[in-house]
């Protein structure tokens, strides 16, 4: 039986109950733990941490991408579980309760998604120095490279798919197109280097689920929970490798420094 830990695992549970087909993924002999998805023998679950955040994420993931041991989406609802929320991405019908977290006047929500800062800025944006309007597929958005200073919950939308799927995700979704986005692309040439094992993209600022999360947390002054989610996610990629070469991964450093966090939550 799975424990449900968090809305990653109730979404995973909705979608193999409503799906009439198997999803094949790939090592589809190997026998997976229910939760983590990794190899029995490489389960990732002892060294999950949970930490608390002033920042909360929208997942909005495609249908296929719920399935998929490969996605680093689940790693940000692992790690904060309770500023989390998860949904299936549909172009026409988004389900309400991800509307009323949109439409919620305590929040001031971003769509993480690399965008050009630099082009078709409006005159008006002097008025923020961190803000420029930049029309996006024939609609006008606010582009962030900081997060505005506000009471507000920041609230970053992550669309989580592969990235033409991502990019269709943005594109179709006429119910964003009043949500601003933020860029993470500067932040990324200057402090980040990628580490993702499984995919990689001709975009140098095409960055994985996780590892935009870990970003969004760094923007937000949270630079420990932004090393955990990446630790966490270095973890992930090593256990997946793992799994994938049918062998148990080899403990280490960053095993004990999660184990340590997981000690500490207990």
């Amino acid at each position: 039986m799975v424990l449900f830990a968090n809305q990653f695992h109730h979404l995973r549970a909705q979608r193999l109950a409503e799906s009439t087909t198997e999803f094949l993924a790939r090592g589809k002999s190997v026998i997976r733990c229910e939760i983590c998805q990794m190899g029995n023998f490489a389960c990732l679950c002892a060294w999950r941490p949970e930490l608390q955040s002033s920042c909360e994420f929208i997942l909005v993931m495609h249908r296929i991408e719920v399935f998929k041991p490969t996605n680093t989406g689940r790693l940000i609802a692992d790690v904060l579980p309770e500023q989390t929320h998860v949904f299936c991405w549909d172009r026409t019908a988004p389900a309400k309760e991800l509307l009323t977290l949109l439409q919620d006047k305590k929040r001031q929500c971003f769509i993480v998604f690399p965008a050009n800062t630099d082009a078709n800025t409006d005159a008006n944006a002097d008025a923020n120095a961190d803000a420029g309007v930049e029309c996006v597929g024939k609609v006008e958005r606010t582009i962030f490279s900081e997060i505005p200073r506000s009471e507000k919950i920041s609230t970053f939308i992550l669309l989580d798919g592969t990235w033409k799927q991502s990019s269709r995700m943005f594109h179709l979704s006429r119910w964003l197109d009043g949500v601003a986005c933020i860029s993470l692309s500067d932040v990324f040439l200057r402090d980040y280097v990628k580490s993702y094992a499984m995919r990689k993209s001709h975009q140098d600022n095409y960055l994985s689920t996780a590892e935009a999360a870990a970003l969004c947390l760094q923007l937000a002054g949270e630079q420990k929970n932004s090393e955990v989610l990446l630790n966490y996610f270095q973890l992930f990629n090593e256990h997946y490798l793992a799994t994938r070469a049918c062998c148990p991964p080899v403990i280490g450093a960053l095993h004990k420094r999660l184990a340590d966090l997981v000690l500490l939550n207990d």
